[in-house]
């Protein structure tokens, strides 16, 4: 799995970030979700926000790869160049452009000739979440496992507080879980998906339905384990 980094903001893990600008943390999160899932990462560096530089980036990616994977650009905005790079190539098929979950929304899954070719918000926690509830299902589902989500280790608990949600769409809600005299409560840690400590300081995610809106507190849940 080729792996593309995508922003003008990015600057490698090694350099002192100045104003406006963030580490690559996004290459080196989704490598290591990527080796755990049985693929192996290739990290093919930065990539600023310019059409020419991300589709010499995607091309080299997809000759020495068998699936590609760019974080960042995959929403609608001026400097977004996901869905026109993978439009550029002979043979291109975008299958979903959006997918109706929480975070992680702008999310492409594209076909070029035998390659699967992803696109990925670039907020990290939505990388990550993405990269779990979806990805790394499709990876363990190409190596054989045909039902890969029941590989995953829930927990049941009690949810800590009221939690809201915005039916159409299933959230992922990340919890800490503590142990108290009545069992395990989930307790939920909030924070915008820009920010990496809401998935340090969780123990996992709880999911909430597409026809939920919101959960109350003290209701019954699953935590996935991260």
């Amino acid at each position: 799995m080729a792996i593309i980094s995508t922003g003008d903001e990015i600057v490698p893990v090694t350099a002192h970030p100045g104003p406006g600008q963030i580490r690559d943390v996004n290459s080196f999160t989704l490598a290591g979700m990527a080796a755990a899932a049985g693929a192996l990462p290739i990290p093919l560096g930065i990539t600023g926000d310019d059409f020419n530089a991300l589709r010499s980036a995607a091309a080299r990616a997809l000759e020495g790869s068998d699936m590609v994977l760019i974080s960042g650009g995959s929403s609608v905005g001026a400097r977004d160049f996901t869905v026109e790079v993978i439009s550029s190539f002979p043979e291109a098929r975008i299958l979903a452009h959006g997918i109706s979950i929480s975070p992680g929304k702008p999310t492409i899954l594209a076909r070029i000739r035998d390659r699967s070719f992803w696109g990925l918000p670039g907020h990290v926690v939505s990388a990550m979440i993405v990269f779990a509830r979806i990805v790394r299902p499709f990876l363990l589902h190409l190596g054989g496992i045909r039902a890969p989500l029941a590989q995953e280790i829930r927990l049941p608990a009690r949810l800590s507080r009221n939690v809201a949600s915005v039916p159409g769409r299933t959230d992922f809600i990340r919890v800490r879980v503590v142990r108290g005299a009545e069992g395990f409560r989930a307790e939920p840690v909030l924070g915008k998906s820009g920010l990496l400590n809401t998935m340090v300081k969780g123990d996992g995610v709880v999911e909430i339905g597409r026809d939920v809106e919101g959960l109350e507190a003290g209701a019954p849940v699953e935590v996935i384990l991260f």
